[in-house]
């Protein structure tokens, strides 16, 4: 397992162990306890014949030195294999070194000892043991203590505390200006191969604590380099979540230093971005979404964002709004981690209404702007005919379309407006958002990935099924339903060497769902590099980091991102023919249209 380190915090911790074991030592030595003295073994080996303190300080400076060395192997081999409280994996970890110090490192500095070669001090044989047990057990104590101080502070080695800005490296510096001649964009928007930056950042910890994968992943560093492998990529359509926490960081006030210098080197580059304006979670002032004021302070920042960057054409307002309610009001993971349908509820109220606004305010600033609303693909099979696990599979396959119904101005089933209203949702509220019509130039992206098909169990539980159907038959049930124009917007493969396949299995699905007629206007595989934690879907900051990317954390090409390049290449010329974006929405309007006609005379 690969890992990102806090070096930092290891080498602090480390190091207070070592101090926290020194105390307690002197401490017993003063009393007169039979405690082996480590630092003055130490401090007397380095120099045997000085006076003073500066034997115990340079005894001191090797035993801090040794702590914090043995700290860094344990963060990155040890830390958080185990599924044990961090402070009893630091103690479990502390036998490691502490084997070594009794039956080989301490007979080893006995006989390097200048005084006992001499015969001026005793030997204490083989292990230590000559001397009586309170030398071993002295040596284990003092390797528990600097194991749980080790273990209490080495936690969290990603994500920050909310209140504190990250760090935006080196690169935030370097000031760039617009260059006076920008590359031209290409002539219409067709089919958009992609991919994106994975950009989340909700919040752990009751608000406390920020995943923040764009720091997590060094984006913050090397935003420069990642926005060359695109283009090196071949790809000009990309992703990209500016941090809203930074960009918004309070009420009506924008950061938009780091932001500018990126968007100035994706207009040299030829980048074209899908703006991701939130992507599952808030800034600090707003808390979570549960608060009523998020719908609104949302719209302003869109309507901000694209005044500024007028030339901006495409946006994604909400990041899969159904996942981001789950899995912060349902299942109690992130931001208000909740864990009741009332507060799940409110949360799919909020981030609807939150993007009706958003698209509003952006198409007020640029009429012409399109939509990309990226939602997780979702599916729930009963494992039997049992008609109890049928009721739950068919309640979530219904559940899973609410925010889109509410954002697409969908009526939703009678029993779901039923369950809508019963867990707080106004109905005046339902019917404004019954008239809403922001939906005339978007595009529905459906995310895939391999958990994203669930089974109900005989216990009525939800599990992950795997690909049982795939993308194309569970993308079917969305664009029936919205007959939008689709994209498949997200898909990936936690196993690297699986990953080619999976991508090969990803594309013949849209090359399949386009045959069919259905207006596939994009693909892409998400992310442009390795990313950190959602193999747990960021529940806790332990810092693995999931082989995922086209390009790994070091920004070398995975075997995916070769296969991706290869693929780009072998069907942009016939891609190069399909129709233009615009196009393919108008026709849907113009369907849309028609079957709603057709309905109203039926």
């Amino acid at each position: 397992m690969i890992r990102r380190v806090a070096y930092g915090k290891a080498v602090l911790a480390g190091m207070a162990g070592a101090v926290a074991w020194e105390i307690v030592a002197r401490l017993l030595i003063l009393a007169g306890a039979p405690v082996f003295d480590i630092v003055g073994t130490l401090g007397a080996l380095a120099q045997p014949y000085a006076s003073g303190w500066a034997p115990w300080a340079v005894g001191m400076a090797l035993h801090l030195t040794v702590g914090a060395i043995f700290a860094v192997f344990y963060a990155y081999f040890f830390w958080s294999t185990l599924r044990l409280r961090p402070m009893f994996q630091g103690l479990l970890f502390s036998f490691i070194p502490m084997l070594l110090a009794i039956f080989i490192m301490r007979p080893q500095f006995e006989l390097m000892n200048p005084f006992l070669v001499s015969g001026a001090l005793p030997h204490s044989g083989l292990f230590g043991l000559a001397g009586g047990v309170s030398g071993p057990i002295s040596i284990a104590a003092g390797h528990l203590i600097w194991g749980a101080t080790l273990g209490l502070i080495y936690v969290r080695p990603v994500g920050y505390p909310v209140e504190r800005r990250p760090n935006l490296g080196s690169e935030r510096r370097r000031r760039t200006t617009l260059p006076a001649k920008l590359p031209d964009p290409p002539p219409a928007d067709r089919f958009m191969f992609a991919t994106g930056v994975e950009c989340s950042y909700p919040t752990l910890d009751r608000g406390r604590w920020r995943m923040d994968e764009m720091a997590a992943c060094s984006h913050y560093r090397y935003w420069r380099k990642d926005l060359e492998l695109v283009r090196q990529l071949g790809l000009r359509y990309l992703r990209y979540g500016p941090p809203l926490h930074l960009t918004n960081p309070r009420r009506g006030c924008y950061d938009w230093a780091f932001l500018d210098d990126v968007a100035v080197e994706m207009r040299r580059l030829g980048v074209i971005p899908i703006m991701d304006l939130c992507h599952f979670g808030l800034p600090y002032w707003l808390e979570n979404f549960q608060n009523p004021e998020t719908p609104h302070a949302l719209a302003d920042y869109a309507r901000a964002f694209a005044k500024r960057y007028d030339w901006v054409r495409f946006y994604t307002p909400m990041n899969e709004m159904y996942v981001c309610a789950k899995l912060s009001a349902l299942l109690g993971l992130w931001n208000e981690q909740a864990q009741d349908e009332r507060a799940f509820v409110t949360a799919v109220r909020h981030l609807a209404k939150a993007s009706v606004l958003m698209m509003r305010a952006v198409a007020a600033e640029r009429p012409d702007a399109i939509f990309v609303n990226s939602e997780s693909g979702e599916f729930f099979q009963s494992c039997c005919p049992d008609p109890r696990l049928c009721k739950i599979a068919d309640f979530e396959n219904q559940r899973r379309f609410l925010a889109l119904d509410l954002l697409y101005a969908h009526p939703v089933r009678e029993d779901m407006r039923d369950y809508l209203f019963k867990h707080g949702m106004p109905p005046e509220e339902y019917a404004w958002f019954m008239r809403q019509d922001v939906g005339k130039r978007a595009i529905l992206g459906v995310d895939y990935y391999e958990w994203n098909e669930k089974l109900v169990d005989s216990d009525g539980r939800i599990q992950a099924l795997g690909e049982l159907f795939g993308w194309h038959v569970i993308v079917d049930q969305y664009y029936q339903r919205y007959r939008r124009p689709m994209m498949h917007t997200e898909t990936n493969c936690l196993d690297a060497r699986e990953a080619p396949r999976w991508l090969w299995r990803q594309w013949h699905n849209v090359q399949l769902m386009r045959r069919s007629g259905v207006p596939i206007v994009g693909f892409t595989w998400y992310s442009l590099t390795d990313q950190v934690d959602w193999d747990i879907a960021l529940r806790e900051p332990l810092g693995n980091v999931n082989p995922v990317g086209l390009f790994d954390l070091n920004r070398d090409p995975r075997p995916v991102g070769q296969a991706y390049r290869y693929l780009i290449s072998l069907f942009s010329q016939e891609l190069s023919e399909a129709p233009p974006i615009e196009t393919v929405i108008d026709d849907c309007r113009q369907q849309r249209e028609r079957s709603n006609e057709r309905r109203r005379h039926a």
